[in-house]
């Protein structure tokens, strides 16, 4: 009866050289002892199968330890201004084909917001950042639970874009003397809300990119809303800031940029960081970063006409 024993790399990593020779002279012991039955092999002993658990553990424990290094440790600010390198374009007037005493202001259509420039300073209106994906969520950024209003006035929505988190209860309200039909595409939500009348709307999933919402009695309305799982999000005001507070700290971030004329993939909004090199850039407007724990990271974003679909 020939015995072929092979030790696999495995086994070795194991049991050790020691183990191998424990199973060797059992081995051994075996043929010495044989009567003409068939060996079974070594029988398992109890303190071997202890060390393979124990390997085994202490293996699965060092990953762990691994991956939660890489998750990084602490919080972190990033703000900044959005401004626009040039001359910036002036915008046309909404084209209001109906209910002109209603949907003008003193008889004057009010210009379209599909880029807002603040005269002076440049700065860039509406423009939405965002955390593309979380590792963990501050209790700052957990989902939000005050109402927001979302009015309509003179057959505009008054809040150009506006962002949410899931479950946050919207008030979508007419002050016009005329019906709107609000409809919020990729939500289920297309009502009619009645002159003077509001109809509350609760926010049902997260989306990758604002939601357009439109008017379909007066089809000029468009706004723009940003249902998201955490906090995580800012809109630019009239000077072009934003920030977005205890963003994790110590781990790779990438954020989206994100405007309704951004003329890169998916609306995506690409601009340059000069005063900030360690910032990188891609083709569709998204953001890498990793910041210090406690670190506030201020930006200054420098966007050239050449970035925007006009």
């Amino acid at each position: 009866m020939e015995y072929r024993w092979r030790l696999t790399n495995k086994m070795k990593r194991l049991f050790g050289i020691s183990g191998f020779l424990w199973m060797l002279a059992v081995s051994l012991s075996g043929l010495s002892g044989c009567s003409g039955r068939a060996d079974m092999g070594p029988v398992a002993d109890a303190a071997n199968v202890k060390a393979i658990r124990d390997v085994l553990a202490t293996s699965k424990g060092a990953g762990s330890e691994q991956a939660a290094a890489a998750t990084g440790t602490g919080w972190a600010t990033i703000k900044g201004q959005f401004v626009f390198d040039g001359d910036p374009p002036t915008m046309p007037p909404y084209n209001v084909t109906k209910e002109a005493e209603i949907c003008t202001i003193n008889g004057q259509a009010p210009p379209q917001e599909m880029l807002v420039v603040t005269p002076g300073s440049k700065a860039i209106k509406n423009v939405v950042v965002f955390l593309r994906d979380a590792s963990r969520v501050n209790d700052s950024a957990k989902p939000k639970t005050d109402r927001v209003e979302f009015d309509q006035k003179h057959c505009l929505f008054l809040t150009h874009v506006v962002g949410l988190t899931v479950g946050q209860a919207l008030d979508i309200k007419n002050s016009d003397n005329t019906g709107h039909n609000t409809n919020i595409l990729g939500s289920g939500f297309n009502q009619l809300i009645p002159a003077g009348g509001a109809i509350p709307y609760k926010v049902q999933k997260d989306a990758q990119v604002p939601n357009k919402v439109t008017c379909s009695i007066h089809p000029w309305m468009t706004a723009y809303m940003l249902p998201r799982k955490d906090g995580y999000f800012a809109v630019s005001d009239a000077d072009g800031k934003f920030e977005i507070a205890n963003v994790p700290a110590g781990e790779p971030l990438e954020f989206q940029v994100w405007h309704e004329s951004g003329a890169a993939p998916g609306n995506g909004l690409v601009g340059t960081t000069p005063d900030a090199p360690d910032v990188k850039w891609s083709n569709r407007g998204r953001v890498a970063v990793t910041l210090k724990p406690d670190d506030v990271k201020e930006l200054k974003v420098v966007v050239p006409a050449k970035a925007f679909r006009l």
